[in-house]
């Protein structure tokens, strides 16, 4: 009886050691597998860090442990001046960059970020920091001021000489066809004229007279 609840015991005994052994042996062999299956992306730092304190940032960097597909990304900043983001995310490889509107106001900021890592395995979180000092806003460039072009100053038009009337024509004795002096000559000679062919009449007369006098029969 007693022999046999010996050899049990090293029954058991022995089959328990082959069943540590061969657990024990298979374990490296499980554990290989599970370094070879791939990791999900996993947010490793950022910059600013994850409740640091800044004076003001214009952009925060998140670095994840493996490349992200930029396609999926998604970034949000929101603070005390509502949404903060300025333009898309870029992505270089694991680094992750998001611009910041400038003029960022002090106070707490939120980041909340969801990427896709390369096995296809969506990842998201969140981030939060405070800046201390509001940014500096930048100052828009005036315009230049168009500058007058000179007025050109009108050349005055040349003042048309009024042609004469035919009313001053007629009053005015030098417009004729006629020159003065020649009518003055042509005057005198009428005159002379006049007068010799009166003196050759009278004397005419007085030859006719004398060839019959009164008393003659």
């Amino acid at each position: 009886m007693f022999s046999r609840k010996v050899t049990a015991a090293v029954t058991l005994l022995l089959v328990a050691l082959v069943t540590i052994g061969l657990v024990a042996s298979a374990l490296p062999v499980f554990a290989g597998q599970a370094a070879a299956l791939p990791m999900h992306a996993q947010l490793v730092s950022t910059s600013p860090e994850d409740g640091a304190s800044v004076p003001t940032v214009e952009q925060v960097t998140m670095t994840f442990s493996e490349d992200v597909n930029e396609q999926f990304l998604q970034v949000e900043v929101t603070g005390p001046g509502g949404a903060e983001a300025e333009g898309k995310p870029t992505v270089d490889g694991a680094v992750v960059t998001q611009p910041l509107a400038a003029g960022l106001p002090a106070g707490e900021h939120r980041v909340t970020f969801r990427v896709v890592s390369v096995d296809g395995h969506p990842v998201s979180g969140q981030v939060t920091f405070t800046t201390t000092t509001a940014g500096a806003t930048p100052t828009p460039t005036p315009s230049p001021t168009p500058t007058p072009s000179e007025t050109p100053t009108p050349t005055p038009s040349a003042t048309p000489t009024p042609s004469p009337s035919a009313s001053d024509v007629a009053a005015d004795p030098t417009s004729s066809g006629t020159p003065t002096g020649l009518l003055v000559v042509l005057g005198v000679a009428l005159l002379v004229l006049l007068a010799a062919g009166g003196a050759l009449l009278a004397r005419s007369r007085r030859g006719a007279a004398g060839e019959h006098p009164d008393g003659a029969s």
